[in-house]
């Protein structure tokens, strides 16, 4: 097993309101190797960005770490305050949010925020932290480097507004970088860009964590997947495992409603009714009113993530203990 950048073990992430605790994670535990992409999926709501937040120590009140451990290279993360957190992030781990231009400070040139980053981390001469964010505007493929620099975030496409976004996580090199659907929005020649791209700095040594409800990409892009849904973990495997033998009903919804070649049917699946209130949870399955396999059971009780392989884990009742090593 590849050595682990990312460590999130049995991590519950909750915000506490007048309505009473939403349970926006719920023991959640995930690893991403050395050089390693993993995609996380799932539906809007079922806790994808909020994995991503924890991570980065960016939940907020009425939001709180509840319990679990966040690892970077062994470095435990929920234990540090925010001075030391900010001191990391930028740094040692990144993240790239879903929409650059509201990501990006619309009254300051795009070099200058991306030039900023190295300021903050390192004590080094304007002209040297200058150079550096030129070549990392280069590497990320931004052309006429010198120009964009001088740019505002409107003038720019945004195509490459997300290779800005990129560069500015990416400029200190970090060993963890977080992508939170970076290619919405992008027409189909851009995210192939930036699919290269981010498999070029996985392949470089830079850990990826993409976030994502569009299974093309993570299909592209992922060496291994957690399937999400209403904040746990539903199934998890290595991406050609996950795409050639999906386990859970709702693994199988997800990618019945995406367009296969390989599919002689061209009626898309879709998955009935909606992600369930994260309030007024289902004392048994999250997925069990939206589920057809559903049975007595589901309703009742919530099953455990359980390995039906080595490198494959699900949580239905309907494969508990089945082929369980």
């Amino acid at each position: 097993m590849a050595q682990s950048t990312l460590e999130v073990s049995h991590l519950h992430t909750s915000f506490f309101t007048e309505r009473g605790e939403v349970k926006a994670v719920q023991d959640v535990s995930m690893r991403v190797g050395k050089g390693q992409v993993v995609g996380v999926v799932g539906e809007s709501g079922c806790g994808k960005s909020m994995v991503a937040r924890s991570v980065m120590g960016l939940v907020k009140k009425p939001g709180k770490i509840v319990s679990g451990s966040i690892l970077l290279e062994g470095q435990e993360l929920t234990s540090l305050d925010e001075k030391e957190l900010c001191k990391i992030r930028g740094r040692d781990m990144s993240m790239v949010f879903q929409e650059p231009m509201t990501s990006l400070n619309p009254t300051m040139r795009v070099g200058r925020q991306v030039q900023e980053v190295v300021a903050i981390h390192e004590d080094v001469p304007k002209e040297e932290a200058r150079r550096r964010t030129l070549e990392i505007l280069s590497a990320v493929g931004i052309p006429e480097v010198e120009a964009r620099y001088n740019a505002y975030p409107h003038e720019l496409s945004g195509g490459l507004r997300q290779r800005v976004m990129i560069a500015m996580a990416m400029v200190m090199r970090p060993r963890l970088l977080i992508a939170d659907e970076p290619t919405t929005a992008l027409d189909a020649t851009v995210e192939t860009q930036i699919i290269a791209l981010l498999r070029k700095l996985a392949d470089e040594g830079t850990s990826v964590l993409i976030i994502s409800h569009n299974l093309g990409v993570i299909a592209q892009l992922a060496d291994y997947v957690y399937v999400m849904y209403a904040g746990r973990v539903v199934e998890s495997a290595s991406v050609y495992e996950l795409f050639d033998n999906p386990l859970h009903p709702y693994t199988r919804g997800l990618l019945g409603a995406v367009s296969s070649l390989k599919s002689q049917s061209k009626v898309l699946q879709t998955i009935p009714g909606i992600v369930p209130n994260l309030a007024h949870l289902p004392a048994g399955c999250s997925f069990a009113p939206r589920c057809d396999k559903c049975v007595a059971r589901c309703a009742s009780a919530q099953p455990e993530l359980v390995a039906v392989s080595p490198e494959h884990e699900v949580r239905c009742h309907l494969t508990e203990g089945a082929d369980a090593p």
